[in-house]
């Protein structure tokens, strides 16, 4: 009886490590597949891609997000950029594309990571630039897509 119920426990160990990994690798094909049509989006348009990690608990990117609404960078970046946010959770989700992409949240979120029409990178926030973006005007924003 005691094997019978320790082979079940363990048959149940198994079957919830297996649900997880599964469930992570989905999440990550996900998100690699929605980077590669943001990608092919902005090759097609001749435009950089901005991936912008975050986090809806992050005040930072929040206020990020605000800036980035406001009309005048709003038109900046419907003109001449393909935006894809992608959600970090609590540093535990998307992690695939973070890594392929150099780990530019090393140092905080939000992180920006900019690509060239044809996936090249051609700049990334990983000294955290942007971790403290509810300090950051709209003009510093401006100054650094003007730089792009």
């Amino acid at each position: 009886m005691e094997r019978r119920f320790l082979f079940f426990l363990s048959s149940l160990f198994l079957s919830f490590s297996l649900i997880s990994l599964t469930h992570c690798s989905k999440q990550s094909d996900i998100i690699l597949s929605q980077y590669d049509g943001s990608l092919s989006q902005a090759n097609q348009l001749n435009r950089k891609l901005i991936v912008v990690f975050g986090a809806d608990w992050c005040p930072d990117c929040r206020a990020l997000d605000a800036i980035f609404s406001e009309p005048e960078i709003k038109s900046i970046l419907d003109s001449q950029f393909v935006v894809m946010k992608v959600d970090v959770g609590q540093f535990d989700k998307n992690l695939s594309l973070n890594q392929r992409l150099g780990d530019p949240i090393q140092n905080g979120i939000p992180a920006l990571v900019v690509l060239s029409p044809s996936g090249e990178i051609i700049t990334s926030t990983k000294g955290g630039e942007f971790s403290n973006a509810r300090k950051m005007t709209k003009e510093q924003v401006l100054e650094y897509l003007y730089k792009l």
